[in-house]
């Protein structure tokens, strides 16, 4: 079985491998593009492990259907794929499972062995209590490719899901663009390519601005904007469609902060306070350049702004290409 390369950096498939971890971060520990190793590397898109492996994963209900997917197993793997799914492809995510299986199962804890009983023998579908799970998440998915695998769809997740009917395989494909657009399948439709995703998208930002799944999705998208425009060269019409999906969303919260900093001067300061500049501040340099960019050193200098200033800085950062230019500005205060 040979394994069909994928281009490492496909816009959209760096974008599942941001968007998974932040949404289901409550559930799982998440990791991206884990490797395994056979005659020449390969690499599982997103692996999760439940956070509390001694019971059954809660199911999330804010979540949607994608909360359900992923509470069948503690360990799930998240495989995409941008365009359409063919028989190659299904037969590369079983190798990647097969292997990283064969690497880690000497690891398990041998109480935790699956364990004969009625119920498991008598399940159509049994699976291993510490072998992964694999979803595979794909733009389109044919018919040949369904029946070749005996993909059929499975009744508990309703239609557009299917389950590899070999138990031990445990594996299923959810066909993203057939999937009826709803609340329930919002998040899914996230990582679609059709005019479901622009509206998942646009109906994200209605949520209450409250809500911590809104901002984190919200900064997730505004690093994924930061990032297709990085690789703007090489990316496919498709590609800048759907980067205009995320830039809406960089826009509405451009439009929300500057709502709170017009509240802030209303009031006389943000959230009446200094520290809730400060806050939205480190808040921002995480959505723009990512956590690892806040560090103690920008913090400091971030202390240092007054509020005139760090106004002006939540207004500047949506020009800031690099981490160095904020720097900079940062450090022309501290000269």
């Amino acid at each position: 079985m040979t394994e069909q390369k994928r281009k490492p950096n496909e816009p959209h498939d760096q974008f599942i491998k941001q968007f998974v971890p932040i949404v289901l971060k409550n559930l799982f520990e998440s990791q991206t593009s884990v490797s395994v190793q056979l005659s020449e590397e390969l690499a599982i898109d997103v692996l999760c492990i439940a956070i509390n492996r001694e019971r059954q994963v809660t199911i999330d209900d804010s979540l949607g259907l994608l909360g359900r997917l992923v509470a069948i197993h503690p360990t799930i793997i998240i495989e995409h794929y941008s365009n359409y799914l063919d028989l190659e492809d299904i037969d590369s995510c079983i190798l990647r499972s097969a292997i990283y299986w064969e690497l880690n199962k000497s690891k398990v804890d041998s109480s935790r062995k699956t364990r004969v009983t009625k119920d498991s023998v008598m399940n159509p579908n049994p699976l291993h209590l510490d072998r992964p799970f694999t979803w595979i998440f794909t733009a389109k998915c044919g018919e040949n490719s369904l029946k070749r695998w005996n993909a059929i769809p499975d009744p508990a997740f309703g239609a557009h899901v299917y389950r590899l009917a070999a138990p031990g395989l445990s594996m299923g494909i959810v066909d993203l663009e057939s999937l009826p657009y709803s609340s329930d399948t919002m998040l899914l439709k996230m990582l679609g390519k059709a005019e479901s995703a622009k509206q998942a998208f646009a109906d994200i930002i209605k949520l209450d601005p409250n809500l911590e799944l809104r901002n984190d999705i919200i900064e997730v998208s505004v690093k994924h904007c930061i990032y297709l425009e990085q690789v703007q060269p090489e990316l496919t019409e498709e590609d800048l469609i759907f980067m205009t999906y995320v830039q809406e969303v960089e826009i509405a919260y451009q439009e929300w902060v500057k709502k709170r900093q017009a509240e802030g001067k209303l009031e006389g300061k943000l959230e009446g306070k200094l520290e809730g500049k400060l806050e939205l501040s480190n808040t921002m340099v995480r959505s723009k350049f990512g956590v690892d960019v806040l560090t103690p050193e920008i913090s400091n200098l971030l202390c240092q702004l007054n509020e005139q200033q760090l106004d002006e800085f939540t207004t500047k950062i949506f020009n800031w290409q690099k981490p160095s230019e904020m720097i900079a500005w940062l450090e022309s205060f501290n000269g």
